[in-house]
């Protein structure tokens, strides 16, 4: 069996090439980055993942969810360096769901038993009562010296998937909140635009719920690998016209 290698000092390379193509670069490069990510997260990632329902279901992907997501986005960029806390994660959500039927912002309350269901496999997600404690832990934990800026950003991630903290809307919550972390911890956001992304990413979560976490992080260490590429090609090749 040969050993996969390990892209983490990959990462870390080509964050280094990202900062120094930005560093003293003009207006119009800056522009490129701010715009590719937003139009990559806001319509093009939503195409990728989310599913798309029959015409007797509430549309989960329409103008207005992308329309929200690009505002959230535009959120975390003019406040990145507001610490994330309960408050702003139910802040993301809110934006997320204007003009939708979900309510924005409200955690749920709601005593029936709520199930993940995730390749046709179901999970439970821990009881309302439990669900401001465990957020106060997942913020915690962020904040924890000890553990990896990526370890704790996927990890962030999965956790407010497995919590399910709202009525709906969670994952997208949980990109943006992932995304929001990695930017204040000097990286570029996560971008599922990809294809196999839709199943990839989906199993991807499977692994790690299943507790295989190595797996789940092999695929967010690839896919942050390859939005790297993606920006640095496209500051490479930005000019003024």
């Amino acid at each position: 069996m040969v050993k996969s290698p390990d892209i983490k000092p990959i990462i870390e390379e080509n964050r280094k090439t990202i900062t120094e193509l930005l560093s003293g670069s003009d207006t119009h490069k800056r522009l490129n980055n701010v715009n590719w990510l937003r139009h990559e997260l806001a319509y093009t990632e939503p195409k990728t993942l989310f599913y798309i329902p029959n015409k007797d279901q509430l549309p989960y992907l329409d103008y207005n969810c992308m329309k929200n997501i690009g505002e959230a986005y535009d959120y975390i960029i003019e406040n990145y360096n507001k610490q994330i806390d309960s408050t702003e994660i139910c802040k993301i959500h809110s934006i997320l769901c204007t003009n939708t039927h979900i309510y924005g912002g409200m955690l749920r309350t709601s005593n029936k038993i709520i199930e993940i269901k995730i390749n046709n496999q179901r999970y439970k997600a821990p009881e309302a009562v439990y669900i401001i404690p465990s957020l106060n832990d997942i913020v915690f934990k962020l904040y924890d010296p000890k553990i990896p800026s990526l370890n704790k950003a996927f990890e962030l991630h999965y956790d407010l998937i497995a919590l399910q903290p709202f009525d709906d809307f969670n994952k997208r919550t949980a990109r943006l909140i992932m995304n929001w972390f990695l930017i204040q911890s000097g990286y570029r956001p996560i971008v599922f635009n990809k294809t196999p992304d839709k199943q990839k990413y989906i199993n991807a979560l499977t692994e790690r719920l299943n507790g295989n976490i190595k797996t789940y992080n092999e695929y967010m260490y690839s896919c942050l690998k390859r939005t790297q590429n993606e920006i640095i090609k496209l500051l490479k090749k930005s000019k003024i016209l």
